[in-house]
């Protein structure tokens, strides 16, 4: 691809109208199931880690996954990495307040568990993006 073609990829239209025409993606229903795989002195190492996550009762659809090393990933946050799942959800309650609706709202303790002087483990609150 040359830089033009490249150039004229990248032009907000055209990428908008390329990304309106992909097909939706499949929402996740149950557990969410993280897969890490490694291979160590000659042994292939699977771990599989499932996350069955609820917010206020309500099943959480957002992929988490694991890396090698422990840390946290989320799709719809794609610049953070997490210590914990509990500081990922936490993070996506601050960051899309709409898509849990309830709860506190900003200026009552929204972000922090309701305990002020607290920060939310695993944002960039504590330099761990």
């Amino acid at each position: 691809m040359t830089p033009e073609e490249l150039a004229a990829a990248a032009d907000p239209a055209t990428l908008g109208n390329y990304l309106s025409e992909l097909p939706d993606q499949p929402h996740h229903h149950g557990p969410l199931t993280s897969i890490r795989q490694d291979e160590f002195r000659g042994h292939r190492i699977v771990v599989k880690t499932t996350y069955d996550i609820t917010v206020d009762g309500e099943p959480l659809t957002a992929p988490l996954i694991v890396s090698n090393d422990g840390q946290v990933h989320c799709h719809a946050l794609p610049a953070y990495e997490f210590r914990s799942a509990t500081g990922t959800i936490r993070a996506l309650i601050e960051n899309f307040p709409d898509d849990f609706p309830g709860g506190d709202h900003p200026g009552g303790g929204h972000g922090n568990g309701g305990h002020p002087g607290h920060q939310v483990p695993g944002t960039d609150r504590e330099g761990s993006v």
